[in-house]
């Protein structure tokens, strides 16, 4: 168990950086997964409510936490005549301390996720995983 949530949380980590590659917004983004999810595992309806249970808490605790991938203050600091190693410092401890929570929030997501799926279900997302993690490897 500990190991499917370990592949997991680096594969959706995987695969939300893939995704912030596109020019659309968080709310668009998370649609796409779940409509992609729902067709490709064949939800039922319940299993639908859950997931979009799921992405609306998942969009919420991101706003919450305001995870970016760069932060605002290292920007700040590209401008400046001479950087502040100590605020590059802090704002990368702060940013990591965020992405640290989100990850955990992420985690217990899945885990709400993987208990209404069937085996059959779980088989087909840990292959489709791989697929894409296959597909998308630099090795």
């Amino acid at each position: 168990m500990k190991h499917l949530i370990k592949v997991f949380s680096l594969s959706l980590i995987a695969l939300l950086a893939i995704i912030n590659c596109r020019h659309h917004s968080l709310a668009d983004r998370a649609d796409w997964i779940v409509k992609k999810v729902s067709s490709e595992l064949d939800l039922n309806d319940k299993q639908k409510a859950e997931l979009q249970r799921i992405k609306k808490e998942i969009l919420d605790k991101r706003k919450e936490l305001d995870v970016k991938m760069f932060p605002d203050e290292i920007v700040d600091q590209i401008r400046q005549p001479q950087i502040d190693e100590a605020k590059v410092n802090k704002a990368f401890e702060t940013s990591g301390t965020k992405r640290d929570q989100m990850r955990v929030f992420m985690t217990k997501k899945f885990m709400e996720f993987h208990a209404v799926l069937t085996p059959e279900q779980r088989n087909k997302l840990a292959d489709r995983i791989t697929e894409l993690l296959k597909k998308h490897s630099h090795d």
